[in-house]
């Protein structure tokens, strides 16, 4: 993502989704599972790396390179989990049943 691209703010993301068809809903939900679980994958590779690095000053810079990267994954990790619960509060209020993956 550039740095002049922000993610939609949750309270209009909230408001978004009521517009959107059922199957669009469907969508993204499926997207951001998709998304979360790859980052996941990601942070845990990253965690091994760390506890298995050296301690030469190159493997220090990407220790570090890592855990700021684990940091941001769970940042969006967090923000898309609330987007997930904010679809499940639509479907609720649509009174339809979410499609798992």
């Amino acid at each position: 993502m550039s740095s002049d691209t922000k993610p939609i703010a949750p309270e209009a993301f909230s408001i978004a989704i009521q517009e959107l068809t059922d199957d669009n809903l469907h969508s993204i939900r499926s997207q951001l599972l998709l998304s979360i679980s790859k980052l996941s994958e990601t942070n845990e590779m990253l965690k091994s790396e760390i506890e298995n690095a050296d301690s030469t000053d190159e493997a220090r810079a990407d220790v570090a390179l890592y855990g700021e990267t684990i940091e941001e994954n769970n940042e969006v990790i967090r923000n898309q989990r609330q987007r997930v619960e904010m679809l499940d509060t639509e479907y609720k209020r649509r009174g339809i049943e979410r499609r798992e993956i």
